[in-house]
């Protein structure tokens, strides 16, 4: 029998290159064997012989007995104030690597300081286990004297974005040698598309400025593709993007998110995934020959496997209790702590009978009245509404607010808001050095969706737009 390995990093398969200050945040793998499979699975990366550089994970590894490694399962290059971090001192003991990593408990910030050198340059300065990049330094800023007289194509729609790539993938040049931005956010609500520079003879050159937006809600397949990745071959930059985005990758040997092999630059980019795969694995790359710097992925993996169907109904049970626990997995973002989350009223009336369907409901103003004096915006209703109506999703709201620039810029971000509760106040928390005046502005209120049973995230975020009044008094 022929029996194929599947191999899989949580942030990339295989690095010849420099990766440093990025970090994995995915559950890996299966805990199950079936048909002789073997899986070897690793936090961060799979098989290293470039430079990984303050990078770590905080990846949930599942995998058959042996084969279990926090950060890395081969390592014959430079690991330089890298890290894992396991649940306990037993779970640490479990794996291969356990010298690279570090028990939950053990994981402050003044320990990493005194004992590892970490440097906490990139990364707000909280408990590893919860640390994010500081958001005055996730934004990178292109050399713009590399190219001072190319002229930057504007994106703003779906249409665009997908007459730009499939002129790349034909390998025209103005197309994969361009000097792309990206000025709003982009939904595919579930559209299949394919890689942006489809393999070696049709790369992507130029530079990718995502501009801070997400693009979000689309499928990737790799059925016929010797790779796939929203960027399948990169030889230019791409910066400052986040994607949200499913994987169907079952018939591809090379597999992962953002960008499948990548002989370019990736800075400060963001990948939201679940990968569905059995091959090669990088959640956020594949084969990394360039340079990533400031990136992160989160979401989770699993591969496409034959069942003997003659054992389901011995299986079936424990399969179901391994794959979707009863509790919320601990990544599972909180309930908000602010006071001013507050349950329904009329809850039990409205109880609507939730099913296994993807369902959402959210209720916002369409104009929010903030008092100039403290940001605050409050309501006798709701600020923000969760409702009861056969839903099946817990919900976080990010408030951007858009600047002079056109650019958004994130005011307020709440915990997480389970069905049936809404939030009757919030206050603006805007930037350092940006001050909000009397006016009105335009905003956008983004959700990220939360399964309110099992904790997995939703694969597709959605965003409405909205009015903020700031005003003396607030509303009247």
């Amino acid at each position: 029998m022929n029996r194929k390995i599947k191999m899989e990093g949580g942030f990339a398969y295989r690095n010849k290159g420099i990766i440093e200050n990025c970090y994995a945040d995915v559950k890996i793998g299966t805990a199950i064997r079936i048909n002789g499979n073997k899986h070897e699975n690793a936090g961060l990366v799979y098989e290293n012989s470039g430079e990984l550089h303050q990078c770590f994970s905080r990846s949930i590894v599942r995998t058959w007995k042996k084969g279990r490694d926090g950060l890395i399962v081969t390592n014959q290059g430079r690991c330089q104030h890298c890290f894992f971090i396991a649940k306990s001192d037993k779970a640490l003991e479990k794996c291969r690597d356990k010298e690279l990593g570090f028990a939950k408990a053990n994981t402050k910030p003044e320990f990493l300081e005194e004992n590892f050198q970490w440097d906490f340059a990139a990364f707000e300065r909280e408990s590893a286990e919860k640390m994010q990049f500081q958001k005055e330094l996730w934004h990178y800023e292109p050399d713009e004297s590399a190219s001072p007289d190319q002229a930057t194509v504007e994106i703003n729609s779906r249409e665009q974005f997908l007459k730009w790539f499939d002129d790349v993938n034909h390998g025209k040049p103005e197309a994969a040698n361009a000097k792309i931005l990206l000025t709003d956010d982009l939904d595919f609500h579930g559209k299949t598309i394919p890689a942006i520079g489809c393999d070696k003879q049709h790369p992507f050159s130029g530079t990718f400025d995502g501009g801070g937006h997400k693009i979000r809600g689309f499928v990737l397949s790799g059925k016929g593709m010797a790779e796939t990745g929203l960027f399948g071959y990169l030889k230019g930059t791409v910066q400052n993007l986040s994607i949200d985005c499913i994987v169907k990758g079952a018939s591809c040997p090379l597999v992962a998110a953002f960008c499948a092999v990548n002989e370019g630059e990736i800075h400060c980019c963001e990948a939201i995934c679940a990968v569905y795969a059995k091959r090669y694995i990088g959640m956020f790359v594949g084969e990394n020959h360039g340079k990533i710097g400031r990136c992160r992925v989160s979401g989770k993996s699993r591969g496409s496997l034959i069942w003997p169907w003659f054992l389901l109904p011995f299986l079936i049970l424990p399969f179901i209790v391994l794959l979707n626990p009863l509790e919320p997995p601990k990544e599972y973002v909180p309930v908000m702590a602010d006071a001013s989350i507050v349950q329904n009223e009329n809850e039990k009336k409205t109880r609507g009978k939730r099913n296994n369907d993807n369902k959402v409901s959210f209720e916002v103003p369409e104009t929010l009245i903030v008092d100039a004096a403290n940001l605050t915006a409050e309501s006798d209703t709701y600020v923000i509404n969760n409702p009861n109506r056969g839903a099946n999703y817990d919900f976080v709201a990010t408030l951007y607010m858009t600047n002079s620039n056109g650019k958004d810029v994130e005011v307020y971000r709440s915990g997480r808001i389970p069905i049936g509760y809404h939030i009757k106040s919030l206050t603006l928390d805007p930037p350092s050095g940006i001050t909000l005046s009397e006016g009105d502005y335009k905003a956008k209120l983004a959700f990220s969706f939360y399964h309110h049973d099992t904790g997995e995230k939703g694969m597709v975020d959605s965003d409405v737009p909205l009015t903020i009044k700031i005003q003396q008094g607030g509303e009247k």
